[in-house]
């Protein structure tokens, strides 16, 4: 249970430096309210995509591996 919590203050914490980041950036071509949003949505969405090109290249790695081996 520790480690969970652990993990969510983590990725909590993560997900406040995106919007951090992101807010001011935003700030400069929106309104408030929609650079706030945007930067929320777009701070949700960055993590899953760093796991899908992780896996990707994990992946890639694995069949270049292999072909060596053959």
């Amino acid at each position: 249970m520790t480690q969970k919590m652990i993990y969510f203050s983590f990725m909590f914490g993560v997900w406040l430096v995106y919007v951090g980041s992101m807010f001011p950036i935003f700030l400069l071509f929106m309104s408030l309210g929609q650079s706030l949003h945007v930067a929320m949505i777009v701070a949700s969405v960055v993590p899953y995509l760093f796991i899908i090109v992780q896996r990707t290249f994990r992946g890639l790695n694995l069949i270049n591996q292999l072909q060596k081996n053959i």
